[in-house]
């Protein structure tokens, strides 16, 4: 999940891996950074605002959300079977809104199979086959039930958020700058950005999207107001096994396997943050083969590339290809 945005004054960058224009006058800025959620995250704000509530609201997350870590919601969910958690709750009300439209290829009960690969982790690892068939068994969301914000997870089923978590914390750094009053702001969680407000200038946000085959190299340059935009490829986290093999972290849950996508990079923009997280990793799953329904929706647009290169554009968005 790379992608690079630029920036034309001083300080308001992203990430080391995402450059975005976000003014072109000499406007003050600061930038904060921070490790949340398994990533590096950048803050960059007119100097005049605050990040701090910001980096209050995505650290929280990061510890309620990890099911990796021992003391989270998620993993009590997991361990326990029930928790109530109001975060926790809308965020699976969300994304089975999602799944009702767009089908099931995403789950969020995919925690039994992630954590056999623990490519998160420290000690990655290939699993066997019967390991994986058990783990299969369990990954079925309709096991979780909401009563509230009282969620119950039946049949041993368990919770892996990877695939939307990002894009929720965005969503809640949006909700505290609109109440703060910010007039603009970046904030980069790696794979899943916020574009917020509008610059000084009242000019677009110009989106560089990094080359899936060359770090050093874009596909090309979005221009784009004010938006979520989240990326997913099989190239920004992986492993290498003893085998010699690479595995990627994106899981194919009819196999349990790492994905064999003829995709190579998906971007999408939208309006909502869990939303961009959860089809940019939809969209990498399926593959070619769906990709001219996402082309022409009518509240989202992608930037995707396959593995011969071609590049597939939504209509109606301002795309510029990097020259060869």
């Amino acid at each position: 999940m790379f992608f690079r945005m630029k920036f034309s004054i001083p300080a308001l960058a992203a990430s080391a891996l995402v450059l975005c224009t976000a003014c072109t006058d000499s406007a003050p800025t600061e930038q904060t950074t921070f490790f949340a959620m398994d990533t590096a995250v950048s803050i960059t704000l007119p100097a005049d605002s605050s990040a701090q509530s910001a980096q209050e609201a995505i650290t929280a997350l990061s510890g309620s959300l990890d099911s990796f870590r021992a003391d989270s919601v998620v993993s009590s969910l997991n361990e326990t079977g029930q928790v109530t958690d109001a975060a926790l709750a809308k965020i699976l009300s969300q994304t089975a809104s999602l799944s009702d439209r767009f089908g099931d290829a995403v789950s969020l009960t995919c925690g039994n199979v992630t954590k056999l690969w623990g490519i998160s982790t420290d000690s990655p690892a290939v699993p066997s086959e019967q390991e994986l068939h058990t783990a299969l068994q369990t990954v079925d969301d309709t096991q979780i039930r909401l009563q509230g914000d009282q969620i119950t997870l039946e049949n041993g089923a368990a919770l892996d958020l990877g695939s939307v978590a990002k894009g929720y914390a965005l969503d809640a750094v949006y909700e505290r700058w609109q109440t703060e009053d910010v007039p603009y702001g970046i904030c980069s969680m790696h794979s899943a950005v916020l574009l917020f407000g509008e610059k000084p200038d009242k000019s677009l946000f110009t989106v560089q999207i990094q080359s899936p085959d060359d770090a050093a190299k874009t596909l090309g340059t979005v221009s784009v107001p004010a938006c979520f935009l989240a990326t997913a490829g099989g190239y920004e986290r992986y492993f290498t096994a003893d085998d010699g093999n690479e595995y990627c972290h994106i899981l194919d849950l009819q196999t349990g396997y790492p994905v064999q996508s003829d995709l190579t990079t998906v971007t999408v923009f939208t309006d909502n943050g869990l939303k961009a997280d959860y089809l940019s990793t939809l969209i990498f799953l399926e593959g070619t083969e769906s990709i001219q329904s996402h082309l022409t929706a009518a509240d989202y647009q992608i930037v995707a590339a396959d593995q011969n290169g071609t590049l597939y554009i939504s209509d109606g968005l301002q795309f510029t290809e990097a020259p060869v």
